[in-house]
């Protein structure tokens, strides 16, 4: 993630000093974990994902644990922590050592999720004192890992191999005593042949991983830094002459329509031996090829080629898969090994200047993941990938970069069956030197590790390793070189080695985000893949003729706290330059909190902070779309809603008629349902089907809404929605009428008598307050204040308060963006807020009126609030703002801010909902007549900060207990019900106020605002991501009216209301 000159202090704080570059980079004095040139030792050769069964039948069955030649090792481990490298035990890798008071520990798990050590955020800097490629002995948490396990007497003349799917920084490895191996590369596996230390019966495998490495400086990402072994640990059994390795190459012809299959099979071992391809659709063999492994020595290799007419070709929209066995075969046609491996018939290509798939133009509807649980941390099991897989199918999304290093295996087979494009990202990122590089040009070439020819070979081993092991997998169509690492010939190089092996892949690398306005693409990629480039660079770059890359942003809408905001700009711009825009990837999925436990035993979101000292910032990890839990945050809607691929457009009330566009790449709309409904004030009226349609890719339709029989009530607003529906199986993971894509259009309004509100109001005046009353109900205004002191019906006090209000409890963006500090200046002119006058007035008709007249800041601005009262009880409240001096910022909102008793408990309301909506975030949001506890109308974000707000609203109730308050709006109010007091969403010292601390007490806020700021969120650390200027207020004078009046009951169409809260797991 990007931070660019403009730093916050919320999130991102700078470098306490400039990283230093030891000047003797390689020392073989120096032990392998603070030596550049040493990123391995007897490790095997990196190798496709995949396991060879011993026979056809088990291949086919595809569970390893049944194979004889498998055997895991994950379970619990005998395990020893040192604070220190230098503490850490030695010679306890012999079997005689005894280990038997170690505690034990689970494989896979990070050791601080288990109580060891503690995780440390960063982002840019370094998690100790960067001086590369040296790192701290004192502090440096160290490992140490016991295992035995007993060797299957039916592995006897097989070799035996040990796998390490992931654990670092960096680990030296033994077994029976003698050292087998050493690897750096958290995110990769090592595998290790253990042939000739093994021994029949019981063996001891002994794994001590260190925390820091020179191996660190290249995983400066910005995540929690956690140690241990994080994915699993197997041995298994190969055959002396065995199938090494194999590259799937499944293409299409020049016409993309016949498949074009070749594999190339690498053989180690002498013995004479076949290698076969058989290729199932199903269970149907679709065809068989086989040849003699030629050659001589221990490494040989063989290309098997097929061509596959009428192939179904593999795309993120139609992830069809076949399952190609690999297999080794003997000289009497037995077989020694089959691999089974699932793959995709796809084409992916640069044509005329864009990135395709299958010959055709793609966009990018992706997702930055990082791997997070809340429990575990860096360890994610199945149901958790599932759960993620699931979620973003549903919420439109297409595509996925595997931020910032290669995510376990797993997640690429799901990808590759559930239709998800990825950007497979390298475990490279040395944010701290391309940082303080990019502040000082003249120091690039000396500080940033790319240039440093010394890290040459952990550039370019960490690169490809990563396209060996995924280089199977249909879903990868980009390989990036890594993030925020700089630039310099060791990406060059990684780039050219990448283009040597894999040509059926595209080149994704930045190496900084965007500065200013100057565009650096780099010529040895394929795509421009900025960070955070806002609308005006977007547009920028693709009316530029000299720009011949199309741009996929590799992270844009940073989704830090409430934000989201300006979401639809970026899409809209995107679909109108198709020419050049391809998409691109929102920061980021998840936010990166794990599960703490107050004093009383609730559970919240921690902080950096509970950490100890922690230069990451309190919860600058809270930027994703989807707490830790994968419970949504609201910004998540907004998305689903944006980027849906089925669009509704050109409505004409008058006719019915609308266009459906099919924003699909490849498929057409027949996997889909139609229809619509008519709502008359919230309440549906009617509804009915849309005509089946199989609207091409990229096409558009046009239907008709059946309006004729509607009958409109005088004064009553109609709205008709559209949505589209996937049918059972349409869509990999979404159920049947999930709701795809929708869009609302307004019918307009027809015009109501205005009601005559008969009655005289009694008027008291005193020294002390203003009492107006009718019809049962009375209005009191203190006069020292202005103040309502309060409205009330039947003897119970409904509301109070009616203070002008510019205070916004600031969100995330608002503290890190400047909107803050732009619109400070309303805090103490509010709070110097004094009563000119307290006067009042009868009218003809029987009602009273009290006007408050106020002075803000010393003349700074005036504030009247006038209060109607009518016979029936009723109460025009009107606010006019006036400013009165020019060289003020506009107040971040304009309205006025209440107090209601607890005893009110629920909320219905006619607007947009269910969940909160700001001005630059509204899309997603209905208007309809919504209901719900006020105690759910708050979202718990990482951080206590403005939430719950509802725009675009026409009236809302709030009620308990037999009575309530409706506000109507003589314009669109928007509106904001909290069950506790709004200062409790007020900023405060890190580590001192969680979402824990946020429950319903002392009394119910309503503000309800004329004007307020979006949310903003193009980026979360300077003023470009302010909101757009006209999501801002304006300095002008301004008016807020609206109605309050009393009722008996729960409200008038509670029967009638759709449920709402804040959030609502999907």
């Amino acid at each position: 993630m990007l931070v660019g000159a403009g730093v916050m202090a919320l999130a991102m704080p700078a470098m306490a000093q400039a990283p230093k570059v030891d000047p003797v980079q390689v020392d073989p004095s120096r032990p392998d974990w603070e030596n550049p040139a040493v990123y391995a030792r007897s490790k095997m050769p990196a190798h496709a994902t995949g396991f060879a069964f011993e026979s056809r039948e088990r291949a086919l069955a595809g569970h390893r644990t049944q194979s004889s030649r498998f055997l895991s090792l994950n379970g619990d481990w005998r395990f020893n922590f040192s604070p220190s490298v230098d503490g850490a035990p030695k010679g306890f890798q012999a079997p005689g050592y005894d280990v038997s008071l170690w505690k034990t520990i689970p494989v896979p798990a990070m050791w601080q999720a288990e109580g060891y050590g503690q995780p440390k955020y960063n982002n840019i800097t370094y998690p100790f004192p960067a001086n590369r490629p040296l790192v701290p002995h004192d502090t440096n948490e160290t490992g140490s890992y016991r295992r035995d396990f007993d060797l299957p007497a039916a592995w006897s003349g097989d070799d035996v191999i040990l796998h390490i799917g992931a654990a670092g920084s960096a680990y030296r490895v033994w077994v029976n005593g003698q050292e087998v191996g050493y690897s750096e590369d958290s995110k990769l596996p090592s595998e290790f042949d253990v042939t000739r230390q093994v021994k029949p019966g019981r063996n001891t495998v002994a794994i001590q991983v260190i925390r820091w490495s020179d191996g660190s400086y290249l995983e400066d990402q910005d995540f929690w830094r956690v140690s241990g072994i994080e994915r699993e640990v197997y041995v298994a059994a190969v055959p002396k002459t065995r199938i090494a390795d194999f590259f799937v190459h499944a293409g299409l012809d020049d016409a993309f329509r016949d498949g074009r299959l070749a594999v190339d099979v690498a053989v180690k071992g002498t013995a004479a031996a076949k290698a076969r391809i058989v290729l199932l659709d199903g269970t149907r063999e679709v065809l068989s090829r086989e040849a003699a492994v030629g050659g001589r020595g221990d490494t040989r290799s063989v290309t098997l080629k097929a061509d596959v007419p009428g192939v179904r070709q593999w795309s993120a929209e139609t992830p069809n898969l076949y399952t190609l066995l690999v297999e080794l075969v003997d000289a009497q046609d037995r077989v020694i090994q089959s691999t089974p491996q699932r793959i995709g018939f796809r084409d992916v290509r640069m044509l005329n200047g864009k990135v395709t798939v299958n010959g055709r133009p793609i966009v990018i509807r992706g997702i930055n993941r990082h791997e997070h649980d809340p429990v575990t941390f860096h360890v994610i099991s199945d149901e958790s990938m599932r759960r993620d897989m699931e979620l973003m199918k549903r919420n439109n999304f297409n595509a996925i970069r595997t931020s910032h290093y290669p995510n376990d295996p797993r997640w690429y087979a799901l990808a590759d069956e559930m239709g998800m494009y990825v950007m497979d990202e390298a475990n490279i990122e040395s944010h701290a030197y391309m940082d303080y590089a990019n502040k000082n040009p003249e120091l690039r070439s000396k500080l940033q590790i790319g240039f440093d020819p010394a890290w040459e070979g952990a550039h370019i081993s960490r690169v490809m390793n990563m396209v060996e092991r995924d280089k199977n997998h249909p879903s990868v169509i980009f390989w990036s070189l890594g993030n925020e690492a700089g630039i310099g010939p060791n990406f060059e190089k990684a780039a050219a080695a990448i283009r040597k092996r894999d040509s059926g892949r595209l080149v994704s690398y930045l190496g900084w985000g965007t500065l200013d306005w100057d565009h650096q693409p780099n010529p040895y990629v394929d795509i421009y893949a900025p960070m955070y480039d806002d609308v005006e660079k977007m547009v920028d770059w693709a009316k530029d003729p000299t720009r011949k890359q199309p741009m996929i942003q590799c992270e844009y809408a940073h989704m830090q706290g409430n934000s989201g905001g300006n979401f639809k700009e970026y899409w809209d711009t995107i679909y109108a330059h198709p020419e050049k825009l391809q998409g691109g990837f929102i920061w980021d999925w998840v936010d990166q909190s794990m599960y703490r436990t107050n004093k009383d035993g609730k559970r919240y979101w921690g902080d950096g902070g509970e950490y100890g000292p922690n230069p990451g910032g309190d919860i600058e990890f809270g930027d994703g779309l989807n707490q830790p839990d994968r419970t949504p945050n609201p910004q998540l809607y907004e998305v689903q809603k944006v980027l849906s691929p089925i669009q509704f457009e050109g409505f004409d009330p008058a006719t019915g008629r609308l266009t459906v566009r099919n924003r699909h790449d490849f498929r057409d709309l027949s996997g889909f349902a139609f229809d619509w409904v008519i709502e008359e004030d919230g309440v549906p009226v009617a509804t009915g089907p849309l005509p089946a349609l199989t609207t091409v890719a990229h096409g558009t339709e046009t239907v008709t809404v059946p309006l004729t029989s509607l009958q409109r009530k005088p004064g009553a607003e109609y709205f008709v929605t559209v949505r589209a529906r996937a049918k059972q199986g349409a869509v990999p993971m979404v159920p049947a009428n999930y709701v795809v894509g929708w869009e609302q259009f307004a019918l307009g309004k027809s015009v109501a008598p205005v009601a005559v509100r008969k009655g005289n109001v009694t008027v008291a005046d005193s020294a002390d307050v203003v009492r107006l009353s009718a019809n049962g109900a009375s209005l009191s205004i203190d006069r020292k204040t202005g103040l309502l002191d309060g409205y009330r019906s039947g003897g119970t006090t409904l509301i109070e308060g009616g203070a002008p209000n510019f205070h916004r409890a600031p969100t995330d963006n608002d503290l890190a963006n400047g909107n803050l500090a732009d619109t400070s200046a309303w805090e103490p002119i509010a709070a110097n807020r004094q009563v000119r006058s307290v006067t009042t007035e009868r009218a003809a008709d029987g009602s009273a009126s009290v006007r408050v007249d106020y002075e803000l800041g010393a003349g700074a601005a005036s504030f009247v609030t006038t209060y109607t009262m009518a016979g029936d009880g009723s109460v025009a409240v009107v606010g006019d703002f006036v400013p009165l001096k020019s060289d003020l910022t506009a107040p971040i909102r304009i309205g006025m801010a209440y107090t209601l008793p607890t005893s009110l408990k629920t909320v219905e309301w006619y607007g947009r909902g269910p969940h909160e909506s700001y001005v630059d975030r509204k899309t997603s949001a209905a208007i309809g007549l919504w209901r719900g506890a006020i105690a759910d109308q708050n979202h718990d974000y990482m951080r206590p900060q403005d939430t719950g707000n509802k725009v675009d609203v026409r009236w809302m109730e709030l009620s308990g207990t037999g009575r309530g308050v409706r506000v109507v709006g003589d314009t669109l109010l928007m509106m904001q019900a909290l069950a506790f007091p709004y200062t409790d969403l007020d900023r405060r010292p890190a580590g001192t106020w969680k979402s824990s601390d946020i429950v319903p007490h002392d009394h119910v806020t309503l503000n309800i605002d004329a004007a307020q700021w979006g949310v903003g969120g193009d980026t979360t650390w300077s003023h470009v991501g302010q909101p757009h200027m006209q999501y801002r207020t304006k300095l002008v004078p301004t008016r807020i009216a609206f109605r309050l009046e009393p009722f008996s009951g729960e409200g008038t169409t509670p029967d009638k209301a759709r449920p709402a809260r804040a959030t609502e797991a999907q």
